[in-house]
Parts: structure tokens; C-alpha cells; sequence
């Protein structure tokens, strides 16, 4: 029998055990979280995968054990079935595109995990922009045979589009709505995606904790770092047609991209 990878559901409040189905203690309300045996992170009861690793939640002991061994966790493969990924952790499904050699995902990452966040904190929003994901965060959300945009992967993507020749690679890559036509910068230059990455204007989370730039700017990080606070990420803006490859703090929290594995 396989070995249960949460620990039980103890209110971390009071100390009443409380049983599987339960969401708040039955004794003095507090929100219960169960502890995952593959990476210790914290997460909700009723959480049927870790939100940080993927670990699946096996329901057979709500007991934990010190010397216990930590169960050997493989992250589910995704379903690809035409154009379409489905990532098994948590059923989001993302169209995929074929540009040049490679396969993107033509959407931003939404897989919930600690680090990441929608904009404002609006759940909402994420169907259209995805997540902002930390650089840290974003190391771990790829599923299996896929990976996060590397310095290399943005630069062979930029490469195919100037093969092209129909415009500036930004204007090539940028999606046709959602940005803004008009500025404190001047005016827009609209999107043509013209490849099929349909890059939208999610904005950014700064280190501090503040969002911004939604409709003007689109931030997307790269697996490459700079240094131990800093991280590559490339750059799209509402009024240029550059695609920009700048550092920033690890921090932040921009947009993610997955390619394909080779």
C-alpha cells in the first residue's frame, strides 16, 4: 500500500484532530492546512495536490510518523491532444503553436503555486493573462517534457520571426487586443501576431509587492539567471515593436512560457 503523503489534519490553533473531510476545526474554527511528505509545504485540507510541487494526495493515513520515508513523488505527465496541452495537476488546459523548431504554449502559465500570483488578486483575470510567477516559482511549474523559456529558446523564437520579414519580432508577437492604443509613453503600436505567441499585456508584480503596467507592458522570465538575485526576462511594451531582453530581481513576478522539450 502506498504511503500517504500529507500528514494529518491537526488544527495547528488548538490541537483538535479533526477528520479528512474537514475544511475548519470542528473545535475552534481555524483553517486547517495538512503538510506535504514531498516538499513540507503548508497547504489546504481539501487540496488534492500540493500547490507547490504537484504532489498528488494519496487518502490512505492522516497520521504522521517521524521516521516515516518520504514517499518518491513523479509529477503527472500532461495529455496532449491536437492543439491542446492539458496539464494533469489541476485539468487547465493551453493551446499550444508550433513556431519555426519549436512548440510554445501560445498562453501564460496559470498553475497555482506559492510564489505566483494574478494580477491585483484577481482570479479572474488569470483565464486571460495567466499567473506572475517569482523566478524561484517558476523553476518548478513546468510539467513533464516541458520546461520554462530559456535565453536560447527566446532567441531562436526572435530569429524565426525576423525570418519572416513582416515587421519588428515584438509587433510580430504581441496578441491584437488588449493593448493599450495610448500612453504617457505616446501612442500604441498595435499587435499583429503574426506567429501564433499571442503575447498579452499581464503586467508585473514588483519586488515590493505592487502591481502594475497591465495593458502596457508584458514581462516574461527566462530560466536563465543573471547572478543570485538576478534573472533574465525578455520585455514587450504597448508603444514599441522591440522584444527586449533585460534582468531584474528575482523577486518580481512576471509572466511564464514553456516550450516544449525537444
Amino acid at each position: 500500500m502506498s504511503q500517504a503523503l500529507f500528514s494529518l489534519y491537526k488544527c495547528p490553533n488548538c490541537g483538535e484532530q479533526n477528520p479528512p473531510e474537514s475544511i475548519y476545526c470542528g473545535e475552534c474554527g481555524t483553517k486547517l492546512i495538512k503538510t506535504c511528505f514531498h516538499c513540507s509545504s503548508k497547504i489546504p485540507v481539501q487540496s488534492k495536490f500540493c500547490n507547490i510541487c504537484g504532489a498528488r494526495y494519496e487518502e490512505v493515513k492522516h497520521e504522521f510518523k517521524q521516521d516515516t520515508p518520504v514517499h518518491v513523488y513523479t509529477m503527472p505527465s500532461p495529455t496532449e491532444e491536437s492543439d491542446i496541452l492539458t496539464d494533469a495537476r489541476d485539468q487547465q488546459k493551453y493551446k499550444m503553436v508550433t513556431i519555426g523548431n519549436q512548440v510554445w504554449l501560445a498562453e501564460n502559465f496559470r498553475f497555482m503555486t506559492q510564489g505566483s500570483f494574478t494580477y491585483d488578486g484577481n482570479n479572474d483575470r488569470a483565464d486571460t493573462y495567466g499567473r506572475l510567477y517569482t523566478w524561484e516559482a517558476a523553476q518548478k511549474v513546468a510539467p513533464p517534457g516541458w520546461h520554462v523559456a530559456t535565453r536560447k529558446d527566446f532567441l531562436e523564437l526572435a530569429r524565426f520571426c525576423k525570418s519572416q520579414g513582416k515587421g519588428e519580432v515584438g509587433t510580430m508577437l504581441k496578441s491584437r487586443d488588449l493593448w493599450k492604443d495610448q500612453g504617457v509613453f505616446g501612442p500604441g503600436k498595435p499587435g499583429a501576431d503574426a506567429v501564433g505567441f499571442a503575447a498579452k499585456p499581464a503586467g508585473n508584480r514588483t519586488s515590493a509587492g505592487v502591481f502594475g503596467y497591465m495593458g502596457s507592458f508584458a514581462y516574461f522570465w527566462c530560466a536563465d539567471e543573471e547572478n543570485e538575485t538576478r534573472a533574465y526576462y525578455r520585455h514587450l511594451s504597448y508603444f514599441t515593436g522591440t522584444f527586449q531582453e533585460l534582468t531584474s530581481k528575482k523577486q518580481c513576478a512576471f509572466s511564464v512560457r514553456l516550450v516544449k522539450n525537444p
